[in-house]
């Protein structure tokens, strides 16, 4: 899913036909109505300050076999991370790479990357959500570590040199990859770890191009493709990646 500035109104949904859809509503200063299918097949709805509630409503209402057309379309490749159970045997991706879990008892709590593999040696191997939580802090801990390390490298070509500290945090979010607040602190999404290089440097630098321009317009997109000039195909490439 593409970060944004954006504050979510609220969640609605409408009826079509037989099916129910939930939306996310944001009002921004923008001239026109936007909908926008995510990979994940959530449904955002963007509508210009000045509109009224009701006129939107019967403007998504006309687009509702539009809407229902691109979910069908995600169906296709979802769930696009599938659920883990972590369990030996399975696969988890770190930086695009796909490497297999193996479990092994030990008294040692640890995490290790070695080859093709990740090694976790903990008493309780058969504790799938204790494995799970020894693997997301390793995760968090390469993801503060990899992310800081990019983030300055591009800050420097964003913002200048000598553009003094800028507050990041790291979460595990549902449905974002990053997002850069008001205040401008930037929160990036410690699953982003697991993406490609190339998508985990296009989120950095869409985060940091809000530094200097708050809102998706045109200077925005100008930074953007001045920074990241293929940042279309990073992010396509990022949304069939995932979130999970």
């Amino acid at each position: 899913m593409l970060p944004d500035m954006d504050q979510i109104l609220e969640e609605k949904e409408f009826k079509y036909g037989n099916s129910t859809i939930d939306y996310q509503l944001i009002v921004e200063e923008r001239k026109n109505l936007a909908i926008t299918v995510r990979p994940d097949k959530s449904v955002l709805v963007k509508m210009p300050t000045e509109s009224k509630l009701e006129d939107i409503e019967a403007k998504i209402q006309k687009r509702g076999k539009w809407i229902i057309k691109q979910i069908n379309y995600f169906d296709k490749f979802h769930p696009l991370q599938p659920e883990r159970e972590y369990v030996s045997g399975e696969t988890h991706y770190y930086i695009g790479r796909q490497y297999r879990l193996r479990i092994r008892k030990g008294k040692e709590e640890s995490v290790k990357l070695i080859g093709k593999f990740f090694i976790v040696k903990t008493n309780e191997p058969k504790s799938s959500e204790y494995v799970k939580s020894l693997i997301n802090n390793w995760y968090a801990d390469h993801a503060k570590m990899t992310l800081n390390r990019r983030a300055g490298f591009y800050a420097e070509r964003v913002l200048g040199p000598g553009f003094g500290n800028i507050e990041t945090r790291y979460k595990f979010l549902k449905r974002r990859w990053g997002n850069c607040d008001p205040n401008k602190t930037i929160t990036f999404n410690i699953e982003l770890i697991k993406a490609p290089i190339q998508c985990i440097d296009y989120v950095i630098a869409h985060e940091l191009c809000h530094l200097v321009h708050q809102n998706h317009d045109k200077a925005f997109y100008q930074l953007l493709r001045r920074i990241i000039p293929d940042w279309e195909k990073r992010k396509e490439k990022l949304e069939l990646f995932g979130i999970k």
